[in-house]
């Protein structure tokens, strides 16, 4: 077992889902209330409700064959202000076995004035598995003018499916050194929303839903340009991946994208149920 690490694995037992081992490690603490449908719950949290500069949560998921789990958090990931030029880290290494299914929606990343952030995700899938994956964040916290004060923000996000990249998902900030606010980045865009879709039937059925869900976004975007709310665009960069990317001015401005995603999840070949329904 490797020292400083949390674990949650999950297999098929008794013909259903189950978590079968569960390891919280300091700073990370893992919740993972009972639910009626067929898969497992891990939800994220943290002690004092975020991340302090020097803190590394550190995640090994195991999804073992035909089972399949939801990840999620309790609330907004905090990042809080960093000292003496440390980082507050997340690591996830994740394993998804044949026929597996694993959904991670997590919340939003607030990133504090002068925060450090780095967040490394890397998933492996076996043929036959498939993986939903969210990742988003905001500027800071608005309610207090905080817009892009953190020192830097960094997202490293790669799946492999049966040993080849199919994914590499690299996002850097640092606001004193380019303005994120300027045009080709975010613009007047305070937060945002990628997702990501790997392995087949699942990606197909979510697609699907996807499209018809958020065709009101997505439809007319060159010709209304930043009046909107938000930004969505949905495509297939490689075939057997679907990205979903959102911008909104507020983070409240993608409730509509995270309702769609947790609508899609809900089919029977995913979870079979909205995961969300309890929490909001």
């Amino acid at each position: 077992m490797d020292e400083g690490w949390s674990i949650v694995e999950v297999n098929r037992v008794g013909g259903r889902s189950r978590l079968t081992s569960c390891l919280a490690v300091a700073p990370l603490k893992i919740l993972s209330p009972k639910v009626e449908a067929d898969y497992s719950t891990a939800i994220l949290s943290s002690y004092g409700g975020g991340l302090v500069a020097g803190d590394c949560a550190r995640l090994r998921v195991r999804c073992g064959r035909e089972a399949k789990l939801f990840l999620g958090t309790q609330a907004f990931t905090k990042v809080y202000k960093t000292a003496d030029g440390k980082v507050a880290q997340q690591e996830l290494a994740g394993h998804i076995e044949a026929g597996a299914c694993v959904v991670s929606l997590p919340d939003p990343v607030v990133p504090y004035a002068d925060s450090a952030f780095v967040q490394e995700q890397v998933w492996h899938l076996s043929a036959g598995a498939s993986l939903v994956l969210l990742d988003g964040g905001t500027a800071g916290r608005g309610e207090r003018g905080e817009q892009f004060h953190y020192s830097s923000y960094t997202s490293n996000i790669s799946i492999y499916l049966e040993s080849e990249l199919v994914l590499a998902e690299r996002l850097r900030l640092q606001p004193k050194q380019q303005a994120p606010d300027r045009v080709g980045a975010f613009g007047p865009y305070t937060a945002f929303a990628n997702a990501f879709i790997v392995g087949d039937p699942v990606r197909s059925a979510v697609e699907e839903v996807l499209r018809r869900a958020l065709a009101p976004l997505l439809t007319g975007q060159r010709t209304r340009g930043t009046s909107k709310a938000a930004l969505v665009s949905l495509a297939e960069p490689r075939p057997g991946v679907l990205a979903l990317r959102a911008l909104g001015r507020t983070n409240g401005d993608l409730e509509e994208v995270l309702q769609a995603l947790a609508t899609a999840v809900s089919l029977p070949q995913v979870l079979g149920e909205n995961p969300l329904r309890r929490k909001y």
